[in-house]
């Protein structure tokens, strides 16, 4: 189902997978360029954005390179939930035999990013600021920093344009800290719904390295969700597909489900999950 088709019950939330209800939407602008203010409110409104309750989703990634066959997909599940200041992401990804590979907690605000990871059940430590793009496993590209999206809150981010890229867009450009990976991102949010739809991660010389894109939405009784997005190495062009396979809306997690010590063991998840 393509963005056009979006109800106003669609919001975006933090890390690719968003979800909610939108204020009303902004038809104004068309493609007219925003002034300074309106750019800034625009960005802070998307920023401000909440989750109406908590959210599981289930969902497999399918590693498609270049040349070649595609890979076994490899499953996981993410809790997302706001809260004062704040969204709140954990994932977790397990083989084919249900052990687990990797697990990782992450908290994005205006102030702050934060990552936990633990591999293979080990003791969970704290991702360094400089080198964020670890795997959610063996031979995929995604990584929490693809899932946590926090470009869009780094401090320095600017007003670029609007646009068309499928559909009418704001682009802004982010700058990360000096010697952090990527160094910048370029990123694009539907000008009407307020949803990311695609991020250019940006090397120090300006050239794409990664590209990051909404491919599908769908339908989850009366609410409109995230169903597929990509990420593309620009370098190798092998491509990673997400896709939402079954989501449990306005759930209620346990407190200690997004407390990073207990990565070492799976977290409990809702007993009821609707198929997308």
């Amino acid at each position: 189902m393509k963005p056009g088709l979006l109800s106003l019950t669609v919001r975006w939330v933090a890390c690719l997978i968003a979800l909610g209800a939108l204020a009303q939407p902004n038809t104004n602008s068309g493609f007219r360029k925003l002034t300074e203010e309106e750019s800034t409110q625009f960005l802070a409104g998307f920023r401000n954005s909440r989750l109406s309750g908590d959210l599981c989703l289930r969902f497999e990634i399918t590693h498609k390179p270049r040349r070649g066959e595609a890979s076994v997909p490899v499953p996981g599940t993410l809790w997302a939930s706001s809260v004062a200041g704040g969204q709140l992401l954990r994932g977790e990804i397990k083989d084919a035999q249900g052990r687990p590979t990797l697990a990782f907690i992450s908290f994005k605000s205006a102030k702050e990013r934060r990552v936990w990871v633990s591999v293979k059940g080990a003791p969970a430590k704290e991702l360094d600021d400089r080198s964020p793009l670890v795997p959610l496993a063996d031979g995929v590209l995604i990584s929490p920093f693809d899932l946590q999206m926090p470009f869009t809150h780094w401090p320095k981010a600017s007003y670029v344009t609007t646009e068309r890229r499928r559909r009418p867009v704001n682009v802004y450009e982010a700058a990360n800290l000096a010697g952090g990976e990527p160094a910048k991102v370029n990123f694009a949010i539907d000008s009407v719904y307020g949803i990311l739809i695609q991020a250019i991660c940006l090397d120090a010389q300006g050239e794409p390295t990664r590209l990051m894109q909404v491919e599908e939405f769908s339908k989850v009784g009366e609410q409109w969700m995230l169903a597929e997005c990509s990420v593309r190495d620009e370098a190798s062009r092998d491509t990673d597909l997400l896709r939402i396979t079954e989501a449990a809306l306005d759930a209620k997690f346990a407190p200690e489900t997004f407390e990073p010590a207990t990565l070492t063991r799976p977290a409990a998840q809702p007993t009821h999950f609707q198929k997308l």
